[in-house]
């Protein structure tokens, strides 16, 4: 009698734990994926990382989650190609214009400066060019990627310590770049450029390291480079989608049919809240900025004209690149569907 009430209460209570491991709540995971990501947590862009990797969870029942490491914790963002490339981790949040040698194609609309507009063109002609030009594609799959969406940046103008008003206020000046084409746009203006990251930004501009940095209006904010740098010209240096979330191709191929349709859902769906995040984010960031003594200084179309036509013809160096490379054909397309685009959504 003692053994059969003993054996009842035993199914009875495997039974409810494996109600209890069934439910959706608890639901054990599946693919646990380490995303390094190269971004504080503070930024717009950020939050619809960690939107994007909730709803991951949520959607699938917790069968799939990604756990984002925030600054770089998980190793720094010249690594990041190399640790998701080999697997040592699953994802990255990471601007392929680090990259270059690597990612040359997705690097270009990373990196050209005055080469777009406004972040809904930006944005429009990314997705268009990983949809048409079959390059991006392979570049991705050589390198044992699979990009799932990228971000929006707000338009790189000049904060600087003092006012630029026109394009010879920045002979002789020292300007934070980046890659290898920002360099040659301060050097058409007469300035040279200092290759800085950007948590080192703020630092060398209080240290008079440089005078200028190419920065986003809610960057300024989220790095605090208002209380170093208290002048803002409204000239685009650089505007182009930003970072990509990445994950390993080989752990992506692992995960179920249903999980990764899911999961690019979700990657569409936090692209649309992206757009809309950062446009949000650069009002409330302008207003912020002058209510903290910062001045916002026009820059007439005529010198913004005089700069263009100094510089380098970026778009004709970096197709010359990539006919080097046996790939001048894919080169010219990517160009030629950018330019369009360019004209057509500006």
């Amino acid at each position: 009698m003692h053994r059969r009430v003993l054996l009842t209460t035993v199914v009875a209570l495997l039974a409810a734990l494996a109600l209890v491991a069934a439910a959706p709540g608890v639901a054990q995971a599946q693919a646990q994926l380490k995303l390094n990501h190269q971004w504080p947590a503070t930024t717009p862009g950020s939050a619809v990382d960690q939107w994007f990797a909730d709803e991951v969870a949520k959607r699938t029942a917790n069968e799939v989650q990604v756990k984002i490491f925030w600054s770089e914790a998980l190793g720094k963002a010249k690594e990041n190609l190399q640790l998701v490339k080999s697997g040592a981790i699953d994802m990255a949040a990471m601007s392929p214009a680090y990259f270059p040698s690597d990612l040359p194609f997705f690097t270009a609309p990373n990196s050209l400066p005055m080469a777009m507009d406004n972040i809904r063109q930006a944005g429009i002609i990314m997705r268009t060019l990983m949809e048409k030009v079959p390059a991006y594609a392979e570049e991705a799959k050589t390198n044992n990627l699979k990009p799932l969406f990228f971000h929006h940046l707000n338009p790189y103008l000049l904060v600087c310590k003092e006012p630029v008003r026109a394009l010879a206020d920045l002979k002789g000046k020292k300007i934070r770049t980046w890659g290898e084409d920002m360099p040659r746009l301060m050097q058409a203006a007469g300035g040279t450029g200092v290759t800085i990251f950007l948590p080192e930004i703020y630092e060398n501009l209080q240290r008079g390291v440089v005078n200028c940095a190419p920065f986003s209006v809610d960057l300024i904010q989220t790095y605090k480079i208002y209380e170093v740098a208290k002048y803002v010209t409204e000239v685009v240096a650089w505007e182009g989608p930003s970072w990509g979330v990445w994950i390993n191709l080989d752990r992506w191929n692992k995960l179920p049919d249903k999980h990764k349709q899911t999961m690019l859902a979700v990657a569409d769906e936090a692209n649309k809240r992206d757009l809309q995040a950062v446009g949000e984010a650069a009002d409330k960031a302008r207003a912020f900025l002058a209510q903290n003594g910062v001045q916002f200084i026009p820059f007439a179309e005529s010198e913004r004209l005089k700069w263009v036509q100094a510089n380098p013809d970026f778009f004709a160096d970096w197709i010359n690149k990539m006919e080097k490379l046996g790939k001048g054909a894919a080169a010219r397309q990517t160009v030629a569907i950018w330019k369009e685009l360019r004209e057509k959504h500006r």
